[in-house]
């Protein structure tokens, strides 16, 4: 058998053993701090009786529970006993009706083994008197078997027993007749058989359905997780108090450990920005020193191009014999560079002057 326990009272005993665990801890605390004056603490004395009401209340509902539930187990255990003596009897009307049909059948095995040695042909006058003999007999049983098929004997059938009884049996008639009187007596049996066993089988059916419509079991469940969910309702409404503190302090750390998860968090999400900034000032740096890097080249590069164009035209100047007669190299390139300084300055000029057209022409 298996009592099961409500919801409730699966949560008053947890409540209960979480309750007396802190009870016990604030007790030894305040025990240890109040040793030195050697006083005694009033509310561990509460708690403690407190504590024996809870698991007094506790004892008396599961008792009273228990005691439910085992009154309708006995109940239903006789039930239960009922139907297996029911079956036991079955299987002993089914192991007689096999007995008797074993039997009948070593009979009729006996009955041939008797027309053999008679030398009693099968389709012989004296064969078929003896099956109207047979039939004969059971006509006769049928008036106690009443639930078998009738059995009827026509007129000439009963003239013919009329002269077979007249003229005498022969000795293997009788000696047949005596086992079939014998195969009669079984059959009668299993017909009383068969009565039992539809009236046990009958008698279960009837039983179970009895139980399915009273279901004293399931109301005795029922009736019992009732107990104990009233007394868990108690004794929870003793340990409310307690609880309550118990739920504030787990909130508060709950509380405190979040608020120190968020700011761990947040200095983490500060740290990954600060190295993301550090990252894309490097790119820009990496980018602006490439840049760099290829404006220096560009430089080169037009530096280059001016010096070959200047090497060029300081010897074409040399072979045209610019610079006169008797002039050096050097002097053509100074030549030159003047002429280039003075161009630039030209070059100047004619842009100031295009600005004072411009300014004329706004005046």
């Amino acid at each position: 058998m298996q009592v099961k326990a409500s919801s409730n009272d699966n949560q008053v005993i947890n409540v209960n053993s979480a309750a007396q665990e802190r009870a016990a801890e604030r007790a030894g605390k305040k025990a240890q701090k109040h040793n030195n004056t050697k006083s005694i603490f009033a509310g561990d004395l509460g708690m403690g009786m407190q504590n024996d009401l809870i698991t007094q209340r506790k004892q008396r509902a599961q008792r009273k529970a228990l005691k439910i539930i085992g009154d309708a187990w006995n109940g239903d255990r006789k039930i239960d006993q009922t139907i297996v003596e029911y079956k036991d009897k079955l299987a002993e009307l089914y192991a007689r009706r096999d007995e008797n049909m074993a039997e009948i059948e070593e009979l009729d095995e006996q009955k041939e083994a008797l027309r053999q040695a008679y030398g009693v042909q099968e389709d012989s006058q004296e064969q078929k008197d003896l099956e109207l003999l047979e039939k004969e007999a059971a006509w006769r049983r049928q008036t106690i078997i009443d639930d078998e098929k009738a059995i009827t004997l026509t007129d000439e059938e009963q003239e013919r027993l009329a002269e077979i009884h007249k003229q005498g049996l022969t000795e293997y008639q009788e000696r047949c007749m005596k086992l079939d009187g014998r195969q009669g007596d079984l059959e009668v049996d299993n017909w009383k058989v068969r009565r039992e066993i539809r009236s046990y089988n009958a008698a279960i059916t009837s039983t179970k359905l009895e139980r399915l419509k009273f279901h004293d079991m399931v109301d005795a469940q029922k009736n019992a997780d009732k107990v104990l969910e009233a007394a868990g309702k108690e004794v929870v409404g003793m340990l409310i108090g307690e609880a309550k503190d118990h739920v504030d302090e787990e909130l508060e750390e709950q509380v405190e450990e979040a608020k120190k998860e968020a700011e761990e968090k947040a200095e983490q999400e500060e740290k990954i920005e600060e190295r993301k900034e550090k990252q894309e000032e490097l790119e820009a740096r990496i980018d602006e020193a490439k840049a760099e890097r290829e404006e220096q080249e560009a430089r080169r590069r037009e530096a280059e191009e001016r010096s070959r164009e200047d090497a060029e035209l300081l010897d074409s100047m040399l072979e045209a014999g610019m610079g006169g007669i008797g002039a050096t190299k050097a002097d053509v390139k100074a030549a030159i560079k003047e002429m280039l300084h003075k161009m630039k300055l030209l070059e100047e000029d004619l842009k100031g002057s295009i600005v004072d057209d411009k300014i004329e022409d706004s005046l």
